[in-house]
């Protein structure tokens, strides 16, 4: 296949994903783009290559392996909307430092790099350089590859094998983009990644996802997945993530704790359940159940033994980061 085939072929999915509302057509467009990565990188569902299986361990959560990385792109809310926030957090940059090349750190850009390529048709060299940082020498290999084979490789400042959340840029950077993340903020390094590089960001700079926010949900099992009319409460946020105040959360194991009121009058058949909901940048938001990191999470260790008045979570960092809850003040 020609460069041209490639620059018309990005275009058209670019297109796409960027101004497309109907989910049928951008699904159809992230298949072609994972279709198009993969028969350049060599990775897709049939890879079986132990390179292309293995997740790492890292000290502040698991680094999922290059083939389930690639398949994050056939989550078509996800990609698009972040497409579209990054689109815009791109423009809005230019505006806040104006005739500037606009310098990205991509953390955990996977073998596809599908939050790069496609915006590769909407701007230039000159106007965008992106790093691509992954902890996988295969995922960044292929993303190489593709970036080689599409002739894109002047949108590229470098390559860099190495973990997100002690990585230090030798400069500070204008835009940050990372996206690895589950529902509930549980088992990858989202977290520990914003706390380390949110603040090598220049004076302006911006963060995206720009805001993550969990809360924490009373819910009716009988009604909740069986209907649309569903029977909860919501307790309230038990973390919001931003780049903007990282200092505030400086204990290594734990975040602080958040205390939520419970009403003296709840139902006691009610589970609980966190909420997610990702503001990517300005008003392109993931609502709950929209992507697969937006799906609401179970706590099945949850109980009403020793019920007390209020509800205390904690966000754990370290290996196997997630939130751990209470009872506080027992009755």
């Amino acid at each position: 296949m020609t460069y041209m085939y490639h620059s018309l072929l990005l275009k058209q999915i670019a297109d796409e994903l960027l101004f497309q509302q109907d989910d049928e057509r951008l699904s159809a467009a992230v298949t072609r783009l994972y279709s198009l990565c993969s028969s350049v990188s060599g990775i897709d569902e049939s890879s079986n290559h132990t390179d292309d299986l293995n997740e790492t361990t890292l000290p502040n959560g698991n680094a999922i392996s290059p083939k389930d990385a690639a398949r994050c792109l056939l989550d078509y809310s996800r990609t698009s909307k972040f497409l579209k926030g990054i689109h815009a957090a791109i423009v809005e940059t230019q505006k806040r430092f104006p005739n500037t090349t606009i310098e990205i750190l991509y953390a955990g850009c996977g073998p596809f790099a599908p939050l790069a390529i496609p915006l590769t048709s909407r701007f230039s060299p000159d106007e965008i350089q992106f790093t691509l940082l992954d902890i996988h020498k295969r995922s960044l290999e292929a993303a190489q590859r593709i970036f080689q084979v599409f002739e894109l490789t002047d949108f590229v400042h470098d390559y860099i094998q190495g973990d997100a959340t002690s990585y230090i840029h030798p400069r500070p950077l204008h835009l940050i983009i990372t996206e690895t993340m589950q529902r509930g903020l549980e088992k990858e390094p989202q977290v520990a990644i914003t706390f380390n590089l949110a603040p090598q960001l220049r004076p302006g700079g911006i963060f995206i996802p720009e805001k993550i926010c969990i809360d924490a949900c009373f819910y009716d099992p009988s009604t909740e997945f069986l209907s649309n009319n569903k029977n909860r409460i919501n307790l309230g946020p038990v973390l919001e993530l931003t780049a903007e105040e990282p200092h505030a959360f400086s204990d290594e194991v734990g975040l602080p704790a958040v205390m939520l009121d419970i009403p003296g009058s709840v139902n006691k058949s009610l589970g609980l359940m966190l909420l997610t909901r990702v503001k990517v940048f300005e008003s392109v938001v993931l609502e709950e159940c929209e992507s697969g990191i937006t799906h609401p999470v179970i706590l099945h260790d949850f109980s009403w033994t020793k019920a007390g008045s209020g509800l205390e979570f904690v966000y754990f960092l370290g290996a196997e980061p997630g939130f751990r809850h209470r009872w506080a003040n027992p009755a």
